[in-house]
């Protein structure tokens, strides 16, 4: 299997970060080069298989325990067998077919290999005066490491394998060596030896893998005095990825805080899988960073079995937060089906994962399924913003373009985890896989924000035209309630009309002309109050008639109510010494008019032209009328005038002149004007 070249992937890389919109095929292409990482993976990340390639080569000199320092490299000096079953005869460690390790013998264990054992041979010496004592580490991840040493030293080459292995003795005895460990928290991947000065012996360690695809073998040795400094700067990151995920950390932190807010104050349930999401993602990276090649049985478990659940129930939290905040299943239900489906597909993978994971002695099945999620992930982002960009809509394409970012990065992060790419020469962050993922989950916290930004402004937006909407069908309900309230008391005024002219109308005709028969029967000896009650019941019937016309919705327009007052002044002074002019416009603009301002206007009109024949002694009464913005009608006669000082005579007249004025937002005028002029405005 050929080696992709760098020049390949860097070209790779630079077309993919054009516009994700016009590149959406080399996410295809990205996703495969994914894939072939995946199923390629021992050739590319040069694992250690079985079928290594044994060295014909001589045997190594041994390492001198007395000038160990700090973190002393045995790749060189180290033996191995990747045994093919899940048990080794311990008698029979010196005379396995051991291969030889590498200058800087740092090898990713296969999968296939965590399962079996593995056997490390190696020869120390001590040519110092005293003994001398350090503490070996296999590599990591360990899950048992047992050393055992050859104490016999008779020297006999093996026929068999004296091509291909270390010089074996004649016979053999290998005993346990005690598992003495630091003492300290983080020390489960080391082990105690010592030599009395002048010895020489060969040890063999026989370990087991954890259950993860990120064992690799390293063999190292370092002073005892100096294992607190060792295990530090074993353990401590080489560049300053540390301190950017801190930050990473900090800022969803941050974002967990904020979409707790969100929920307490909107109480969206899409903010709790925010939330949910936020949390694993952030804790997976912060454990990655802090538990970084520790010897724990915490971390053994993080690394074998927790980090791939976390991961795995971020992104069922990630979809389901998908679906929740674009409203999917109401807007997009094609994509809503698709992610449903999606996350169901997770959850059974992970589910799968759980269950090989502790029963299956196989750990090739649960990492297989462990890639599956991450490769259905992969693809599930792929559809998700293939899908997305057919929508034309502002809210959807943040979430999309944010999704771009987070899938290019973590294709790039993948790539660099399985092919050992370096993007630049030495020690730097931006030679580290999780570097890349970090900033592709940044950049789409950042467009999540866009997306948020914008949805509560659409939102705010809604509910303001919501609330005018409401606002609206509030006034229009009130109105139609005044219309039909307006309605009922038009009706009701019609009606009571309608029974006064009937009913009343005909009673007071019959009084007056019953009368008027009594006095013409009893000519001249008509008594007094037959006149008076021929009065009274003309009166009454004159003033009869006047409320009806007020009632009467129909005649609720100006010019009704113009001529029912030149009517009635022109018969008011018709059979008096006053004579009346009235003026009016030619023609009357059609405009409606209420029936009490009617009635209001009418009977102002009614006590001003009485005053004139009572009190003016005038000869001439003069009535115009204006129409325009505002009634104006004007009394004007040539009589001795009002004295503004002495109203007491009029003082009831006036003051219900001005109070019905009023009442109907209009004005009323006095004054004395050649005679005197009475004025009365009513805006229209």
């Amino acid at each position: 299997m050929r080696y992709i070249s760098k020049k390949r992937i860097s070209r790779s890389f630079k077309v993919m970060s054009a516009k994700p919109q016009q590149n959406l095929s080399l996410l295809v292409r990205a996703s495969l080069l994914v894939l072939f990482t995946f199923f390629f993976r021992p050739d590319i990340r040069a694992q250690i298989s079985p079928d290594t390639t044994v060295r014909n080569t001589p045997a190594p000199a041994a390492t001198d325990l007395s000038r160990t320092g700090l973190l002393n490299d045995l790749s060189e000096n180290t033996w191995y067998y990747l045994s093919p079953g899940r048990n080794i005869d311990i008698d029979q460690l010196p005379l396995l077919p051991y291969k030889k390790g590498t200058r800087k013998f740092d090898h990713y264990v296969s999968p296939a290999q965590v399962n079996k054992k593995t056997v490390l041979r190696f020869t120390l010496t001590n040519n110092s005066d005293r003994p001398q004592t350090a503490f070996f580490c296999p590599g990591y991840f360990m899950d048992t490491i047992q050393l055992y040493r050859l104490t016999d030293q008779s020297v006999t080459p093996s026929s068999t394998h004296a091509a291909q292995s270390p010089i074996t003795p004649s016979h053999q005895s290998v005993t346990p060596v005690p598992n003495l460990m630091p003492n300290d928290p983080d020390s489960l991947g080391y082990r105690q030896i010592t030599l009395n000065p002048h010895e020489n012996a060969t040890f063999f360690a026989l370990v087991t893998f954890i259950k993860a695809p990120t064992n690799s073998i390293n063999p190292r040795l370092t002073r005892d005095t100096l294992i607190r400094q060792a295990i530090m700067l074993t353990h401590k990151n080489s560049t300053n990825i540390d301190v950017i995920t801190n930050l990473f950390a900090g800022i969803m932190l941050m974002m967990i805080f904020y979409a707790t807010s969100e929920y307490i104050q909107s109480r969206k349930p899409e903010f709790l899988y925010y939330v949910g999401y936020s949390l694993c993602i952030s804790v997976l990276l912060f454990l990655k960073s802090t538990l970084h090649r520790s010897t724990t049985e915490f971390n053994y478990f993080f690394e074998s079995f927790l980090d791939n659940i976390i991961f795995s129930v971020g992104y069922i939290c990630y979809i389901i937060f998908h679906r929740k905040f674009l409203e999917t299943s109401k807007n997009y239900k094609t994509l809503d089906r698709y992610l449903f489906w999606g996350s169901i597909a997770i959850t059974t993978l992970m589910s799968g994962y759980i269950l090989f994971y502790f029963l299956s002695p196989d750990f090739r099945i649960a990492n297989s399924i462990e890639d599956s999620t991450k490769i259905l992930l992969l693809v599930i982002s792929i559809v998700f913003v293939l899908k997305g960009l057919t929508y034309h809509n502002q809210l959807m394409n943040y979430i999309v373009m944010g999704n771009i970012s987070l899938c290019l990065l973590s294709i790039i992060s993948q790539v660099m985890i399985s092919t050992n790419f370096h993007l630049v020469k030495g020690q730097s962050v931006l030679n580290l896989a999780l570097f890349y993922y970090e900033g592709g989950i940044t950049i789409e916290l950042l467009f999540f924000l866009f997306a948020l930004t914008y949805k509560n402004k659409m939102e705010i937006i809604q509910s303001i035209q919501k609330e005018e909407k409401l606002k609206l069908e509030a006034q229009r309900k009130e109105m139609e309630k005044q219309v039909a309230v307006l309605a009922a008391k038009q009706d009701e005024r019609n009606r009571i009309s309608v029974d006064m002219h009937d009913e009343l109308g005909s009673g007071v005709t019959a009084i007056r002309l019953m009368s008027e028969i009594v006095k013409s029967k009893m000519k001249d000896a008509t008594l007094p109050e037959i006149e008076k009650i021929s009065n009274s019941a003309n009166e009454l019937l004159n003033k009869m008639n006047a409320i009806i016309w007020t009632m009467t919705s129909s005649n609720d327009t100006i010019e009704n109510l113009i001529a029912y007052i030149r009517s009635y002044a022109v018969e008011f002074f018709e059979n008096t010494s006053i004579d009346c002019i009235f003026s009016m416009p030619p023609s009357i603009p059609p405009r409606e008019i209420s029936g009490e301002k009617r009635r209001n206007i009418f009977l102002s009109v009614k006590e001003a032209l009485n005053n004139v024949l009572k009190h003016s002694q005038s000869t001439v009464v003069r009535i115009t009328v204006t129409v325009g913005t505002h009634l104006t009608i004007e009394i004007q006669d040539d009589g001795i005038g009002i004295n503004m000082e002495k109203l007491r005579k009029f003082g009831n007249g006036l003051n219900n002149m001005k109070k019905r004025m009023a009442s109907i937002d209009g004005q009323f005028n006095i004054e004395n004007k050649e005679g005197t002029r009475t004025t009365f405005y009513l805006t229209l």
